[in-house]
C-alpha cells in the first residue's frame, strides 16, 4: 500500500491567492507612470508590483492600472493562438530614494523621448530588466500538513516556489511558500484548467497551527466520495 506522509482531505469551496511573476516589456515610462505590454490581461484599477534590474540590484515600485488592452494576437503551433496587452501603470508611494532609483533606470536604457501633455516620456530599451508580480486565485480540492492539489487555468514551472496564501471556512489566512511538484496538462472544456500539486517549502508556526486545527476539523467530517484528482505517474 501507498504511505504517505499525511492523510489528504477533499475540500468544496476553498481558494487561495499566489504571486507570479511574469516577464514585461516598458514601451515608454517616467517618473509618474510606465506602459507595459505582457501576455496577460491586468485588472484596471488593481495594484501591481514592477520590479526593475538595475545593475546588482532590483528596484520595485508599486503602480496602479489606470488601462488595459488586447494589443495583438500571435500564432503558435497547431493553430493555437497567445494574446498580448499593452497596459498603463501608474506608480505610487514613490519616495526620494526610490525616485533617483528609477531616474537612473530610465536614463540607462531610454531610446527616445516624447513629449505628451500629462509630462516628459522615454521609450525603453531594456529586454529582460522587467518583472511585474501578477496575483491570481486558485481552487483548492484536496489539502493535507503537507501539501494541497491546486486547480488553476495558469500552468505553473516544476520545481519552483511561489508565495501563497489560503484562506480557510472561518475567513483566517494560511501563508505559506509552496514548491510546485507536478503540473498536469490542461483539461479538456473552454475553459482550461491545470492540476497542480504543491507541497509547503516554507510556513511560519502561526500558520502550521492555524493548518492543523483546519485538518483536524476536516477528519471529522465524512469525506465525500467521487473520482480521485489526476495523478503524475509514478516510478515503478
Amino acid at each position: 500500500m501507498e504511505q504517505r506522509r499525511a492523510p489528504r482531505f477533499v475540500v468544496e469551496g476553498l481558494h487561495g491567492t499566489m504571486t507570479s511573476a511574469s516577464q514585461v516589456e516598458i514601451l515608454n515610462m517616467s517618473i509618474s507612470g510606465a506602459a507595459i505590454r505582457l501576455d496577460r490581461n491586468l485588472r484596471v484599477g488593481g495594484e501591481y508590483s514592477l520590479r526593475l534590474e538595475l545593475n546588482d540590484t532590483v528596484l520595485a515600485v508599486k503602480g496602479l492600472v489606470v488601462w488595459s488592452v488586447l494589443s495583438e494576437i500571435q500564432k503558435g503551433r497547431e493553430d493555437e493562438t497567445k494574446p498580448f496587452y499593452s497596459a498603463g501603470m501608474k506608480f505610487k508611494d514613490i519616495l526620494s530614494q526610490r525616485l533617483m532609483e528609477l531616474l537612473e533606470f530610465i536614463d540607462q536604457h531610454k531610446i527616445v523621448q516624447e513629449n505628451r501633455l500629462g509630462g516628459l516620456r522615454f521609450h525603453i530599451d531594456a529586454p529582460g530588466k522587467a518583472l511585474l508580480d501578477v496575483p491570481y486565485t486558485y481552487r483548492v480540492r484536496v489539502i493535507s500538513l503537507s501539501g494541497l492539489l491546486m486547480e488553476t487555468e495558469q500552468p505553473l514551472e516544476i520545481r519552483q516556489s511561489y508565495p501563497m496564501e489560503v484562506t480557510l471556512e472561518s475567513g483566517e489566512t494560511v501563508r505559506f511558500t509552496g514548491r510546485v511538484a507536478y503540473c498536469s496538462d490542461p483539461t479538456d472544456g473552454a475553459a482550461k484548467r491545470h492540476e497542480i500539486g504543491v507541497a509547503f517549502a516554507d510556513m511560519a508556526a502561526g500558520d502550521r497551527s492555524r493548518l492543523a486545527k483546519f485538518i483536524e476539523t476536516l477528519s471529522r467530517k465524512p469525506q465525500a466520495s467521487g473520482p480521485a484528482p489526476t495523478q503524475p505517474p509514478r516510478k515503478p
